[in-house]
């Protein structure tokens, strides 16, 4: 895509795009840890293979760079903790 392409994408036709990749990540997520035993599907499990997803994927994108890293992982860190205040909370009754 160019960068006149990538320019005309509104704001909705990117919301989509983003919550699209994240579905089909979750799904493949939630589907490997059902392949494993028993024992090994825990919330430590899935924070550790969230952690190297995103240290492989934050490394690629700048492998002879610490400092754009650690600035990616900061930028990462924002957005997820703004995606979840967005996220309705139920009403204790």
């Amino acid at each position: 895509m160019n960068a006149t392409q990538n320019d005309a994408l509104t704001a909705e036709e990117y919301t989509k795009a983003m919550n699209f990749v994240g579905q089909h990540l979750l799904s493949s997520l939630q589907q490997s840890v059902e392949q494993l035993p028993q024992p090994l599907r825990s919330r430590q499990l899935v924070a550790q293979a969230l952690s190297a997803f995103l240290t492989n994927t934050i490394y690629k994108q700048y492998p002879h760079n610490q400092d754009a890293c650690e600035y990616m992982l900061d930028e990462i860190t924002k957005l997820v903790k703004a995606q979840l205040k967005r996220i309705p909370q139920p009403q204790n009754a």
